[in-house]
């Protein structure tokens, strides 16, 4: 079972997103629930006093380990400190998985996801609609022609899968892989954001590296311009925590 390192903040950027997604208490709560069979640690960067007590009670509800640790430093920072702490606290061979707090999970997205690696070195469950929108239309990733991207379609214990050249700064890896990887993530991540696609395009060109992305997704990020196709997000997200918000100190 993947360890989870998942970073939240109480900021965030402008983008247009479902409207639950801006709501950090509510994607706390619909996180812990799809991975709480998983060993997860939180890094909880620039939150304040009650957003944090807040992060503790939930947490504790289903784990009563405190894994919980308070950082003040943005985010390609905080990537940083995360695959830093893995590298040092986990085995080589060890399966974590970089969590962002503004995505939205199917049901069981932490098996798929993880039986991703089976298959690659890094694995998402988000089959980012930027893979369809043709480069010389405005679409913004520069591979992308006649609808799509060259790749193959492989097939695991859960569902299919397809190679890709980039993600997010939210997928699956060994620790072994991302150590091997430092060097080129550091570069990409000397300013405020992570340059998620130049590293993930320079280590599958370099190091050969394999990615591969579930089809249909098991996750999206919240953006509603690039929500992974065919999946009602707003039913799986209620669906995770409709026996929750009791429970909650909202």
């Amino acid at each position: 079972m993947m360890k989870v390192l998942y970073r939240i903040s109480q900021g965030g950027n402008k983008k247009f997103k479902l409207p639950f997604v801006h709501d950090k208490k509510l994607m706390f709560i619909h996180f812990i629930k799809i991975f709480k069979e998983n060993e997860i640690f939180i890094f909880a960067d620039n939150v304040d006093d009650d957003f944090y007590t807040f992060i503790m009670d939930n947490y504790n509800r289903f784990n009563s380990n405190n894994k919980i640790f308070r950082i003040s430093l943005g985010n390609a920072k905080s990537f940083i400190h995360v695959t830093d702490f893995a590298i040092n606290n986990f085995d080589e061979n060890e399966k974590v998985y970089f969590a962002e707090d503004d995505y939205v999970y199917r049901l069981g997205a932490n098996h798929i996801i993880e039986d991703g690696l089976n298959i690659s070195d890094y694995s998402s469950g988000y089959d980012n609609p930027d893979k369809y929108m043709n480069s010389n239309e405005g679409g913004p990733n520069p591979f992308i022609e006649d609808g799509g991207e060259t790749t193959r379609v492989l097939l695991t214990n859960y569902c299919h899968w397809k190679l890709t050249n980039s993600f997010c700064m939210t997928f699956a890896t060994r620790v072994r892989t991302i150590k091997e990887d430092y060097t080129i993530l550091l570069n990409y991540c000397q300013s405020k954001d992570p340059g998620d696609f130049g590293f993930f395009c320079q280590v599958r060109d370099e190091k050969n590296r394999k990615l591969v992305s579930c089809i249909p997704s098991v996750s999206t990020h919240g953006e509603i311009f690039l929500l992974a196709p065919f999946i009602n997000w707003e039913s799986e997200f209620i669906k995770s925590i409709i026996n929750e918000i009791h429970f909650m100190n909202l």
